[in-house]
């Protein structure tokens, strides 16, 4: 009998487990439904191409790099109006600009949104300096001189020393130059003062002469008043009277910089040769000085270039035994 009793006992209570474990089971199926998954993350985009000469007149042969700062990104580019695609022309070398265009670009790589798309137009300068080669006369009336051509006689007002080029304009040389000339006399303002406006050397800072008076004023309050007090400048401010250039020619000449000075002597062979075809005055083995001012700060001398070596010498701007030119763009 009490076996009896145990068997049913023990058949109840293993129905109760299994029903109690079939209810545990149920409630924790119906707990764990399909796990709601972050959503993906938006893709980055490419960084818009970069054009290396922004809009508007450049000269012929104008070289135009297309850049983007994405790493491994593709540029793809146009020259029709049209917006670019990956259809487009692959951008693999520099831009040559010899006609008015608009150049469209676009950047792309796998896993990012396509780049906006960047464009730059191009018009190309008319004048007829910006055909000029390195040799070239400019001519008292304005006119370009062929350097396969002699000129007559006292009618070159330059001799095209640096051809127009990567948004440069042509850069010509006066053919008169003088000799055993101060930068500026002891005593004058600028003797002992390194104007930071103009320093610079023969490959990078400062480039353009074009302002050189004008920042010489501007730290020196003697040069308005007594520019006899700087030789140098002086003749070049009154260039235009000493080789008889009028009109348009009258303005314009300025004291190069080392960096303008250096393109000469890299040129020097072909302007030489011009400069003696027009009766001038050529570079040869002599320190000419520039406009720029030693990099070192605490320095109060000014830079001239060897035309013996290309070399650069900083030396005391009352020295009085060293050359000048003016120089002058021709856009």
């Amino acid at each position: 009998m009490n076996n009896g009793l145990e068997k049913i006992a023990g058949i109840a209570i293993a129905a109760i487990f299994a029903l109690g474990m079939s209810s545990c089971s149920s409630g924790s199926s119906s707990s764990t439904d399909d796990p709601v998954l972050p959503p993906a993350p938006a893709k980055e985009t490419v960084a818009t191409p970069v054009f290396s000469v922004a809009s508007g007149e450049v000269n012929s042969g104008t070289s135009v790099e297309i850049n983007c700062e994405t790493e491994y990104a593709m540029i793809y580019y146009t020259m029709d109006g049209s917006n670019p695609t990956t259809s487009s022309t692959q951008y693999t070398d520099a831009i040559s600009i010899n006609e008015d265009v608009s150049i469209k670009a676009v950047a792309v790589k796998a896993g990012m949104n396509d780049s906006d798309v960047a464009s730059a137009s191009y018009t190309v300068n008319s004048s007829p300096y910006a055909k000029c080669v390195v040799g070239d006369f400019i001519l008292k009336d304005g006119t370009v001189f062929s350097r396969d051509d002699d000129p007559e006689y006292d009618t070159v007002a330059a001799v095209i020393v640096r051809a127009a080029g990567n948004g440069k304009p042509a850069l010509g040389v006066g053919i008169k130059q003088r000799e055993k000339i101060e930068w500026c006399k002891q005593g004058a303002a600028g003797d002992k003062t390194n104007i930071a406006e103009l320093r610079g050397d023969k490959t990078s800072g400062y480039r353009d002469g074009s302002d050189g008076w004008e920042k010489l004023k501007s730290a020196c309050p003697d040069a308005q008043e007594h520019p006899e007090n700087y030789p140098v400048w002086d003749f070049i401010l009154n260039y235009a009277k000493y080789n008889g250039l009028k009109g348009d020619l009258a303005n314009g000449w300025y004291l190069p910089t080392l960096a303008e000075l250096y393109t000469i002597y890299q040129n020097s062979g072909i302007v030489n040769t011009s400069l003696k075809n027009a009766g001038g005055n050529m570079f040869i083995f002599g320190y000419y000085w520039s406009c720029c001012q030693s990099t070192d700060p605490d320095s109060h001398m000014a830079g001239t270039l060897d035309f013996n070596f290309g070399t650069v010498f900083i030396e005391p701007k009352s020295m009085n035994y060293r050359c000048c030119c003016s120089v002058r763009a021709f856009d």
